[in-house]
């Protein structure tokens, strides 16, 4: 873990209200893995103290990194108001990320709406890798799937799923894993977006008997396990998002509120958010 005073090199409007940018730090750079994240200043010159977390969207080797987010608060909307040679104060690389070897032949990866900001950064490191896997991008209409085409260029096979049917699988893209997972036959799933989506995409991969990871999307204060605000019930008890995750094994999640016996919580509820979207 670093904290540097980091360049804004690049920045782009992917589509309205979600923006890129491209952020120098060679020390995090180096240092990062899939699936982890970083915690951004963004009151330049605001009135609000808390940092953002955001996933690295993808790596240039060595020298930057990119960040993928939607406006959804006070928060990202100031952040969507830099300007190249900006500078940010940057925390990272944060928690725990993706786990994959060179023995994994064949891998899914699951996104839903800007939970493919993780994912990409996984997929060109699979790449890299010699592994095949295959993207499987949901979005709720064609004009908000984002990455298609990177996708598209590094993996086996892209399947789509929209909400109105406008691109790909008429339905969420939870329902076509379970229709489509029998004829991929992966020996992984990776899978990160809403806990909806991810609660069905563990439930269809315990069905088939297929390892699954996912990175769980929560509002975060401090970042590194200390202020215990993003707790989520595993199975061996509290975790820190922040910290032990944002990646887990989806069957360490307690996923129905049923099952978490009541001397585990201690009275209190785990809520999840949008890492993506931290506001």
């Amino acid at each position: 873990m670093f904290q540097v005073n980091a360049d804004v090199i690049a920045k782009e409007e992917v589509i309205p209200g979600v923006f890129s940018l491209t952020i120098v730090s060679p020390v995090i750079s180096e240092n990062a893995k899939p699936g982890q994240f970083v915690h951004i200043a963004c009151n330049q010159g605001g009135n609000f103290i808390l940092r953002r977390p955001f996933s690295i969207h993808r790596i240039v080797p060595g020298k930057a990194f990119e960040i993928l987010f939607r406006v959804v608060g006070r928060g990202t909307e100031a952040l969507s108001r830099v300007k190249v040679y900006d500078i940010l104060d940057v925390i990272g690389p944060l928690g725990n990320g993706f786990k994959y070897s060179e023995r994994i032949t064949s891998a899914l990866l699951v996104a839903g709406g800007l939970g493919l900001a993780p994912l990409l950064y996984l997929a060109e490191e699979l790449t890299n890798e010699q592994v095949k896997f295959y993207p499987m991008l949901g979005a709720q209409t064609k004009t908000k799937l984002l990455r298609y085409i990177d996708f598209k260029r590094i993996g086996k096979k892209t399947y789509v799923a929209t909400d109105d049917g406008s691109s790909g699988h008429n339905g969420t893209v939870a329902d076509l894993l379970n229709r489509t997972i029998h004829y991929i036959r992966p020996e992984i799933i990776y899978a990160c977006g809403p806990e909806p989506m991810l609660r069905k995409v563990a439930q269809t991969a315990d069905e088939f008997g297929v390892k699954c990871q996912v990175s769980l999307e929560t509002k975060m204060a401090c970042g590194v396990g200390v202020c215990l605000g993003c707790a989520c019930v595993t199975r061996q008890g509290y975790k820190m998002v922040c910290k032990d995750g944002p990646v887990f094994d989806a069957r360490d999640i307690i996923w129905d509120k049923e099952e978490i016996e009541p001397t585990l919580l201690g009275g209190y509820r785990c809520e999840t958010a949008k890492v993506s979207d931290p506001g």
